[in-house]
């Protein structure tokens, strides 16, 4: 499907609490505002500020029988999405995260994945092959080995955002010749690189020499921006941060996966595209939420499209 973004990746359910500052260890905080439950996923996510961005989007994922995961498939479709590749598991409860927002955007997020957790490497081959997606995009909410035989079934752009980590890196180091470009964090490049979190710009260049990865890599730097490596030996190229008041920051990396997927998907370079994907991921922390709303998020524009238009 030339030009299209299918995402193999979660869908849930979230639960946001915004609080004035994040509780530690032991401490009780109290809500600053009422709960607010909405669709969400980092791989729904992704999926539909791909496609609120102007992309063609499939998701392959699974939900469970139950109202949650009819309101996860319905925001999908809001958004633009094609879920005919999202399977449905009796007697399985679709994923659920909580997320806890302090006052200056921060947050914490914990995952029970539900439905998620029982996506097959067969099924979703079998699904990624059918579609022949031009940008195949990733990430870890779901079984690795879901995400190997995703990978290995692609003929297009493989993008894999690396989060959550797991406690073992191996099995990710080992996808990595199956992916063309790799969308890592700090904490995510020294994991994988098998070093501590790099803080400064050399730090993080040491880190994706050490990968050793033959395609291109994006590290994101939240509010500083990202630095972008489009192949070994090509010099990085800097992507400034964007000044914005941030209100919630909790979805900006899904939207900065799900733009740049949009980006690359349409002809753009790796450089062009996460300049655009930055800009957009900016912005959208100034709504509140981990997803683009579709009636009044960020949305691409003359100065954030393909190719300028």
């Amino acid at each position: 499907m030339s030009g299209t973004v299918c995402v193999v990746g979660s869908l849930n359910e979230d639960t946001t609490l915004d609080v004035r500052a994040l509780p530690a260890p032991g401490e009780t905080t109290l809500t600053a505002r009422p709960r607010r439950a909405a669709p969400g996923g980092k791989g729904a996510n992704q999926a539909a500020a791909a496609a609120v961005l102007g992309a063609e989007v499939a998701m392959i994922g699974a939900v469970g029988d139950d109202g949650a995961g009819d309101r996860a498939l319905a925001a999908l479709r809001d958004a633009g999405v094609e879920v005919s590749g999202v399977v449905r598991r009796a007697g399985t409860p679709t994923g659920v995260a909580v997320l806890v927002v302090d006052a200056a955007g921060e947050n914490t997020i914990v995952v029970d994945p539900g439905a998620n957790a029982s996506l097959g490497a067969e099924e979703t081959a079998g699904a990624v092959a059918a579609l022949a997606p031009a940008v195949l995009l990733l990430q870890l909410e779901v079984p690795l080995p879901a995400v190997v035989a995703a990978a290995r079934a692609a003929t297009g752009t493989v993008v894999l955002n690396p989060a959550p980590m797991p406690d073992d890196p191996g099995p990710v180091r080992a996808l990595l010749p199956s992916v063309d470009v790799l969308v890592p964090n700090r904490s995510e490049l020294g994991r994988l690189a098998g070093r501590s979190e790099p803080r400064t710009a050399a730090e993080v260049a040491d880190g994706v020499a050490a990968l050793g990865h033959a395609g291109g890599v994006v590290v994101t730097l939240g509010a500083e921006g990202a630095l972008c490596f489009p192949g070994p030996g090509a010099a990085p190229v800097v992507v400034a941060g964007e000044s914005v008041a941030t209100v919630d920051a909790s979805g900006a990396g899904d939207v900065f996966c799900g733009c740049l997927a949009r980006e690359l998907a349409a002809g753009a370079s790796l450089p062009d595209a996460a300049r655009r994907a930055n800009a957009l991921a900016a912005a959208s922390t100034a709504y509140p939420g981990a997803r683009i709303d579709p009636r009044t998020g960020p949305r691409a524009g003359p100065e954030v499209g393909a190719g300028g238009v």
